[in-house]
């Protein structure tokens, strides 16, 4: 390579670099450049909402201005509801939710697996469910009991290569434009929804909103680059996932906590 090559190459990195929103202009290694390519490709798909700022409450931006742009006539035609997912609703029982499951997915309650979080004390319920959306691969769905109530909370979605190895990146990716889009269309009020949001640890917060009931969905991207030092290595550890998340309460979810005074 000679040395006009090398600042040509130089020069289109410190480029790719610069044009992303939120992300400081440095040089990219190729590990860290595949890894800004699917963001950017997320990124620039956006509708007209702008990037809120990383720690902003949901629709807060200069001026604390909602993020979307004004939707076209009959886009919004009704206002969003949060009440759960498909048949599971907030309030059910772990023999409600298991059937819930058996309706949605024809999983018997005998497959549905179930344990115990260590910290929080919730119980969770996890279906493995295939082709959830049409090209995302395997979608682990885990359904969250409360600690106290023991009933319904909050129901989690995650796509990507820790559920399926196979799946392709450009997939998921697709998936969060296309959840994206269906959210901003739902009907949440403008000023609690913040969209393509870069968090500090480096996820990618795609959408959030709460519905009047202060019931919140959030969808992130999360991604780790290849270690990988050759272009062509035998194997490519770089990982993707998508979560969808629907809350109930998330300022203060039903989850054991230590009390005051006690340490």
């Amino acid at each position: 390579m000679t040395l006009k090559d090398g600042r040509a190459r130089n020069r289109l990195r410190v480029s790719i670099g610069c044009r992303i929103r939120h992300f400081r202009c440095v040089l990219l290694s190729i590990s860290e450049y595949r890894a800004v390519a699917l963001v950017l490709a997320l990124l620039l798909q956006a509708p007209a909402a702008a990037a809120a700022q990383p720690g902003a409450e949901p629709g807060s931006g200069p001026g604390g201005q909602a993020q979307l742009g004004s939707p076209t006539e009959g886009e919004v035609s009704e206002h969003a509801q949060v009440e759960g997912f498909r048949s599971a609703r907030w309030g059910m029982t772990d023999a409600q939710v298991k059937e819930a499951i058996r309706k949605d997915f024809n999983i018997p309650p005998e497959k549905v697996g179930s344990e115990e979080t260590l910290s929080e004390k919730t119980t969770v319920l996890s279906v493995n469910v295939p082709d959830l959306m049409a090209g995302a691969g395997i979608a682990r769905v885990s359904y969250i009991l409360g600690y106290a109530t023991k009933k319904l909370i909050q129901v989690n979605i995650v796509w990507g290569t820790p559920v399926d190895p196979q799946v392709k990146q450009d997939r998921i990716v697709a998936a969060a434009n296309q959840l994206r889009q269906l959210f901003l269309e739902a009907g949440y009020p403008p000023d609690k929804v913040t969209t393509n949001t870069r968090l500090p640890d480096g996820t990618i917060l795609v959408f959030q909103g709460q519905d009047d009931q202060k019931h919140t969905t959030l969808l992130r991207l999360a991604q780790t680059p290849s270690t990988a030092k050759k272009e062509k290595a035998e194997k490519d550890d770089a990982s993707i996932a998508l979560s969808l998340s629907y809350m109930r309460d998330s300022r203060n979810p039903d989850i054991y906590r230590l009390k005051k005074g006690q340490f």
